[in-house]
């Protein structure tokens, strides 16, 4: 039951840390827009990738 729970526990961590670099690379990306138009647009292309993985 404990490598049960060992393997769990990993694959909990590792999802977290992943959701955690994936956060930083889109704020490196919005960071990058040059006004407020390409911003909008950004924030609309991450939204799109969000949607089409469900």
């Amino acid at each position: 039951m404990s490598k049960l729970f060992k393997s769990i526990r990993n694959m909990i961590i590792n999802e977290k840390t992943n959701q955690k670099s994936k956060s930083n690379k889109e704020e490196a990306y919005l960071s990058q827009a040059i006004d407020m138009i390409d911003l909008e647009r950004r924030h609309k292309e991450l939204d799109r990738r969000f949607i089409r993985k469900f």
